[in-house]
């Protein structure tokens, strides 16, 4: 399999350098005229979390968006956006709005894509039904659009994460239920990632988020635009410029295994920048991270004295009871009007934290996880 993952630097969220260091990336593994011909849909899928404003780092950057739609329209392809944000049964306008989604759409008169209301088809996988968009299935073209962010669940988020977009409603809580293990809900997001895999993909790494990802992190000045046909190595790049070691993100290490993508970084080509010449020294990794490489025989003697669980911060919560609609377990309840979770039945899965209009729930950790983290 040949993959070639093509790295661009640009700084900031200018249009015009956007859209060159888009096209330049894009140029590198072939341009857009090999993913795209006159008449095709094209189903743009971004990573559009929740409702929250670009600045923040958490959802693909309205500029990326529209740089990729100028690439389609250049090559002749009609453009459909869509995804399905937390919080988007309640609405999804407003997140449509907050993002700067629609904005762009309606500069550019672009299709906004509701996957809540827009039909879905059935696939099995392993015995079990997942419905997923049908929009991914109309598309003649699906182009991944994905964040370069850490993920405090799965370490990583990236473009394999991004398909899990594709099933709408309440089906992911429902995932995160049936799969409360990193790795077990990892081979999830594996065979959905099979289902549907992109044509393209394309990451908005010009902000990045660092730490507790992928909603309450740090926002972090990456400066980078990442474009593939192989989503396994793009991912495979992303999470190695980040700092994370060979096969340590579940997701890719599976992914590689079943022969969906290329996760042996010596088997990569890059195109641009030099990999090491932009990987990070001190990049901030999940606190999860460390607390997975403790050997299970010292986890077994200790492991009531390590852990890391999501809390509530009093002093950022606007009592919008949004984590409790979200949490797939019903661990969390209101009680005087703040969020109460009860540890013993939650799967940190982090639902709550990404489902947070004002990221309100973060993660703590013990006192000997913060020392080995």
């Amino acid at each position: 399999m040949n993959a070639n993952v093509s790295i661009i630097k640009c700084k900031e969220y200018k249009p015009q350098k956007v859209f060159d260091a888009v096209h330049e990336a894009l140029e590198l593994i072939g341009g857009i005229g090999n993913f795209v011909k006159k008449g095709q849909k094209v189903l743009l899928k971004p990573n559009m979390l929740s409702a929250k404003n670009p600045k923040k780092g958490i959802t693909t950057h309205p500029l990326i968006l529209e740089a990729m739609i100028r690439e389609v329209r250049n090559a002749g392809g009609e453009v459909w956006i869509g995804d399905s944000p937390s919080g988007a049964i309640k609405g999804v306008k407003r997140c449509w709005r907050n993002t700067g989604f629609l904005d762009v759409a309606e500069k550019m008169n672009v299709k906004l894509i509701n996957f809540e209301t827009g039909g879905t088809e059935i696939r099995m996988i392993d015995g079990e039904e997942f419905h997923f968009t049908s929009s991914v299935f109309k598309a003649d073209v699906v182009i991944n659009l994905p964040k370069f962010k850490t993920h405090g669940f799965t370490l990583y988020t990236g473009c394999i994460k991004n398909m899990f977009g594709t099933l709408p409603g309440l089906q992911k809580a429902s995932v995160h239920k049936r799969y409360p293990h990193p790795e077990s809900f990892s081979k999830k997001l594996v065979d959905i990632y099979e289902c549907v895999i992109p044509s393209l993909h394309l990451m908005d790494g010009i902000l990045g988020m660092e730490g507790e990802g992928p909603a309450t992190g740090q926002k972090r000045d990456t400066g980078l635009i990442l474009a593939s046909t192989d989503g396994v190595a793009l991912d495979t790049v992303a999470s190695h410029i980040m700092g994370f070691g060979k096969d340590e993100v579940d997701m890719i290490r599976i992914a590689g295994e079943k022969k969906l993508g290329e996760h042996r970084l010596e088997k990569i080509t890059i195109g641009g920048n030099n990999i090491e010449d932009v990987k990070f020294d001190n990049f901030k990794l999940p606190s999860n991270r460390l607390i997975k490489i403790v050997p299970e025989f010292l986890m077994k003697l200790v492991g009531k004295l390590i852990w890391v669980k999501p809390t509530a911060n009093r002093e950022l919560c606007i009592s919008c009871g949004q984590c409790v609609k979200s949490c797939p377990v019903q661990a969390i309840k209101m009680v005087d009007t703040y969020p109460v979770i009860n540890y013993d039945i939650c799967i940190n899965c982090l639902c709550c934290n990404e489902s947070c209009p004002e990221g309100a729930i973060e993660q703590k950790l013990s006192w000997l996880a913060r020392k080995i983290s």
